[in-house]
């Protein structure tokens, strides 16, 4: 049987890749006046999605019949929104605009994030990044809103990144990861076979 991923070249990959991030790179810089209505508007395609952008991951991964994926992105998803509404409960950081005190990190971006962790690290790199910068600009959507710090960003590409780290098995079978510890930096190198 030959699978969906075989079908697919890298330059097709590639141009995928490039017209997704032509999209949301125009969604950041249309309405870049900062009249309310244009925020607004901004914060609603944020809200939409930081919803449609995992819902796609996970149908994407069913769709291609790697119910292996699928499984280990819906615990990355689980695992990066429990972990960001406990820290949030948590680190009692006042929201920008001082409507509550679970700022930190922010909930919509670890949701997008959680989709960039996950597909970069079954996938690699090469189809992830449109994820990212979907991740950025949900992001960019949530402190123009006046609801999160550019640090709450980052702390939920962080949170999503440690999960997806722990929790998905690269599809390639050779990884190359860095590798930091107390007295060391150098290359993890894995095959598998």
């Amino acid at each position: 049987m030959i699978r969906v991923r075989q079908l697919v070249s890298r330059p097709l990959r590639l141009r995928h890749a490039c017209v997704a991030a032509a999209v949301f790179l125009s969604c950041l810089l249309v309405g870049s006046d900062e009249s309310r209505a244009d925020t607004d508007s901004q914060r609603q395609l944020g809200d939409f999605l930081a919803t449609a952008i995992p819902l796609a991951t996970l149908g994407t991964e069913l769709y291609r019949g790697d119910k292996d994926g699928a499984w280990q992105y819906a615990m990355t998803f689980a695992v990066s929104a429990a972990t960001t509404d406990v820290l949030g409960r948590l680190t009692h950081v006042e929201r920008p605009d001082g409507s509550n005190d679970n700022s930190f990190p922010s909930g919509h971006a670890a949701r997008v994030f959680s989709s960039a962790a996950y597909v970069r690290r079954r996938h690699g790199f090469d189809v992830a990044w449109p994820l990212y910068l979907a991740g950025l600009y949900v992001g960019y959507t949530r402190v123009a809103a006046d609801r999160h710090r550019w640090g709450d960003i980052a702390g939920a590409a962080l949170v999503s990144e440690l999960s997806a780290w722990w929790l998905v098995e690269p599809e390639s079978k050779v990884v190359v990861m860095p590798a930091v510890g107390h007295r060391y930096v150098g290359v993890h190198i894995a095959a598998r076979w």
